[in-house]
């Protein structure tokens, strides 16, 4: 009898008839559609009394994809377990009796061929599921039938009664203080993996050391990426390869908002939110904190708030703003800002009541500042910058030397301390710049008021040197001044004059020039001032500065603010020259507020990097010849210039993103909370602030309040030194948080673009071989992708790995009607092919590794198609 096809007609009402379904044909009974969701088929088998060995049922078993045996006798279950099962199975021992009243269960579908492993769970048998007396043989010594039975759509029975997993309890506050001050546990920042949201890290205060690994969502305990944390390091026998591994026993500080940005979907009767950030928990919304408008709505875009967390696998959580709708720009910027807590609230009107000083100078004003209004001073800046915080002038002396101004804006002196406004700027802390618009840290009113716009009087405070033409300062000084600038340039301007200092611009090339100056004047004082700033950056380099450049893209948007095109940022040389000024400025007055007011110093440091990953990395690098000295920042650049000479810039870039993996985030910090150590790693400098951009960062202006009570402008600040170490600490997590935002713009614009323009074909570079995936960088873009063993046509993917530490990935491409057989060789530093697409739902990239085409197959194929 052939039973692959065979079906026993039965009446489906009766909860015992039997229905024999062949696994190669469960489409329909009696015209009936294929069972639903909400039904389960069992299978049963008897076996005939001849089969007592366990081969022989094995064998069985695997023809019909049997996962478990029923033995009426004992009254259980027996599971078979396949190969590599996490789950512990009781060994299956069928007597002779047993195997005669065997029942085989196929409710799912394994190869019992392949594992060879039997195993077996006692398992209740739910009552009324009994096969019918009178089989009928399918083969010989195997009979079989199935009976159709409702389930509970949400769950089984078992796993309803199975409890949720829980986390540990945290210590109780005063056990945390003691094994703090005992050295028995350790606190830090924790730091979850983007790509395996399963591990996160602790930093480690020892540079030297490797961060503390949690290895789960378990050991992680509820904190969430940048929470303050207490841990407890595990057994020596638990340390997993180079790290010491952990678990989170209290969370000192709750740094991340709880907030995430998801999609709504239904779970077995529950309401989930599934977050787009893969590092924060499933969310369980309970119906009444849910808008019944958005529930199933896969194509909205809602922000959440965790409540608890009481579940590993879930958190329970609330609906708190419906952003619109996933893909639609604005959405998706509402969604960016929400998601990483940047506040763009429209400031009050209320708060420019608090700007008491005038526009106009009084005389007496002006008699407490220097006059540099006969000076000619000129901004540089972006083509789109309307927050111009700094100008700078440049006057040849009779001896030979130059004096050169850096003049900003006196913002400090606008804004009153401890007023409605000077708060609510101190909470916003920083503008905050996508790509659509700009979220300015002040009041725009007083943005205009303070930018130093050309032909008007403006309140400056300026950092001023006499230089030789080398660089070298013979004196410096700081005032107070009146500044009146004659030109606002962009860069592209600057540029322009840099490389034709004798060029000569028609009226509409430049803009206005004021106070009878020309563009001859701006083109000279320019040059002087980059033949000062190139020997500035020089021997900033010589003395062990290092500088990583990333690609970063600028948009371009059409009136319906669409991406229209987009182009990698340049630095220039007129990019460097305003650089080196403002690095000269604030190096200046950082040494100046230490001197004066050491306590209070506001002051922004770089710590080295972290050295085992710098080992590990050099390591990596060495079966490629490539060689990194990781002794100094000094000769980390040397190794990162000479990689680009011998190698091209492909290597360069690659190398330069691998090396912004082990760097620390500068920070700022008050000067007696440390113990000493100022220094700036990246800079090679021993003491650094920010002082130059009081329009946009919050920072700059603790900076001016603490320079200008160094000159005796105002008294000595009474400030606390935790009170200056929690804005340090704030301006640091706000910084931080913008640049996250601006970041996550580009790449949505980016999304966008490349969803617009399919198909998107870039070349990447390959950095990191694995054995199912590889990672590349994308110079054209910036983007980091990853592309899995499926991320390509149809074909082989073998990995090997060598004895040098080196890895690489063989992908062979079958022969089709259009093309040959072709192999590509996947290593570290390989130029491949690569098509971008936008994943969808979200802003991130997905990307295909493409077949190589000989370009002489190209050319035949053109030859043929002329005919």
């Amino acid at each position: 009898m052939n039973t692959s096809n065979s079906i026993e007609s039965t009446n489906l009402r009766d909860p015992l008839s039997v229905i024999v379904l062949s696994p190669n044909n469960p489409l329909s009974v009696n015209g009936q559609k294929k069972k639903k969701k909400s039904e389960k088929t069992l299978k049963l088998g008897k076996l005939n009394d001849t089969s007592t060995m366990l081969d022989d049922l094995v064998n069985y078993l695997k023809d019909f994809k049997i996962t478990a045996v029923y033995s009426q006798k004992s009254g259980r279950v027996c599971r078979i377990k396949k190969s590599g099962c996490r789950h512990t199975h009781a060994s299956l021992n069928l007597s002779s009796s047993d195997s005669s009243n065997a029942i085989v269960d196929s409710e799912s579908s394994i190869n019992s061929s392949r594992n060879g492993s039997v195993r077996s769970t006692p398992s209740k048998m739910e009552t009324g599921i009994r096969p019918k007396q009178n089989l009928q043989p399918l083969i010989p010594n195997l009979q079989s039938n199935a009976v159709m039975r409702n389930v509970n759509t949400k769950k089984s029975k078992a796993k309803k009664q199975k409890k949720a997993k829980q986390y540990t309890p945290y210590l109780s506050k005063r056990e945390v203080d003691e094994g703090l001050k005992e050295g028995l546990l350790i606190q830090g920042a924790i730091r979850i993996n983007q790509k395996n949201s399963n591990e996160a890290y602790v930093g480690s205060r020892e540079q030297s050391d490797n961060d503390y690994l949690l290895k789960n969502v378990p050991d992680r305990n509820r904190a969430l990426e940048g929470d303050i944390v207490v841990i407890k390091l595990k057994p020596e026998s638990d340390w997993h390869l180079k790290y010491k591994t952990a678990t989170v026993v209290y969370i000192l500080e709750k740094v991340h908002s709880r907030m995430a940005i998801g999609q709504l979907t239904t779970r077995d009767g529950l309401i989930i939110l599934i977050p787009r950030d893969k590092r924060l928990p499933k969310m369980k919304i309970a119906p009444n904190n849910c808008p019944v408008l958005v529930v199933n709505r896969m194509d909205a875009l809602v922000m959440a708030k965790i409540l608890c967390w009481p579940d590993i696998d879930y958190a329970e959580g609330a609906v708190c703003e419906i952003l619109g709708l996933i893909g639609d720009l604005s959405s998706e910027n509402r969604a960016i800002l929400a998601e990483y807590n940047v506040d763009v609230t429209p400031h009050p009107p209320s708060l420019l009541q608090c700007v008491t000083c005038p526009d106009l100078m009084s005389h007496h004003e002006q008699s407490l500042r220097q006059d540099f209004r006969g000076e000619c001073i000129f901004t540089i800046d972006p083509s789109t910058a309307r927050d111009l915080d700094d100008a700078v002038s440049c006057t040849e002396l009779p001896n030979g030397n130059f004096r050169v101004g850096v003049h900003i804006s006196d913002v400090a002196f606008y804004l009153i301390e401890n007023t409605e406004l000077d708060i609510f700027v101190r909470r916003r802390a920083t503008s905050v710049y996508m790509v659509d618009n700009v979220y300015h840290m002040l009041p725009p009113e007083l943005c205009m008021r303070c930018s130093l716009l050309p032909g008007v009087d403006k309140r400056a405070f300026s950092v001023v040197w006499e230089m030789t033409k080398t660089g070298t300062i013979v004196e410096e000084y700081f005032a107070r001044t009146v500044i009146n600038s004659c030109a606002q340039l962009a860069y592209e301007h600057a540029q322009l004059m840099i490389e034709n200092p004798t060029r000569k611009f028609q009226e509409h090339e430049l803009p206005q020039i004021h106070g009878g100056y020309t563009y001859v004047d701006l083109s000279h004082k320019i040059n002087s001032l980059q033949q000062i700033a190139l020997n500035l950056r020089r021997r900033r380099f010589d003395n062990g500065a290092l500088r990583i450049d990333q690609t970063k893209l600028i948009f371009r948007l059409d009136e319906s603010g669409e991406p229209a095109e987009f182009s990698v940022y340049e630095n220039k040389e007129a990019h460097r020259l305003i650089e080196e000024f403002m690095l000269l400025a604030n190096i200046s007055v950082a040494t100046k507020i230490l001197h004066h007011i050491p306590d209070l110093a506001f002051l922004r440091r770089h710590d080295p990097p972290k050295e085992s990953m710098l080992v590990d990395l050099t390591k990596r690098l060495e079966p490629y010849n490539i060689h990194l000295d990781t002794s100094s920042s000094k000769g980390l650049q040397t190794s990162v210039l000479n990689i680009g000479s011998m190698f091209g810039l492909p290597h360069m870039a690659v190398i330069n993103h691998l090396l912004t993996k082990p760097m620390q985030r500068a920070r700022y910090f008050c000067a007696s909370t440390e113990l000493g150590n100022y220094s700036h790693y990246a800079l090679h400098i021993p003491i650094y602030t920010h002082f130059t951009s009081p329009i946009r960062r919050y920072a700059d202006i603790m900076v001016h309040r603490l320079l200008a009570a160094s000159l005796g402008y105002t008294p000595n600040p009474t400030w606390a030194v935790n009170g200056v170490a929690a804005v340090a600490t704030h301006c640091n997590d706000q910084k931080y948080a913008a640049k996250s935002a601006g970041d996550a713009s580009l790449d949505l614009y980016l999304a966008h673009y490349i969803q617009n323009h399919k198909p998107f074909i870039r070349s990447a570079i390959v950095f990191h071989v694995r054995e199912r995936s590889f990672d590349a960088l994308v110079p054209s873009t910036g983007s980091v992708i990853r592309i899995k063993e499926e991320g390509f046509e149809k074909g082989m993917w073998k990995y090997e790995a060598t004895a040098e530490n080196k890895c690489k990935v063989v992908i062979t491409f079958p022969q089709t009607s259009e093309y040959g057989k072709e192999q590509v060789l996947i290593e570290m530093f390989q130029t491949i092919t690569v098509v971008l697409d936008r994943i969808p739902n979200t802003n991130s990239l997905s990307a295909t590794l493409l077949r190589p085409i000989s370009s002489q197959l190209i050319r035949n194929k053109s030859a043929f198609k002329s005919k």
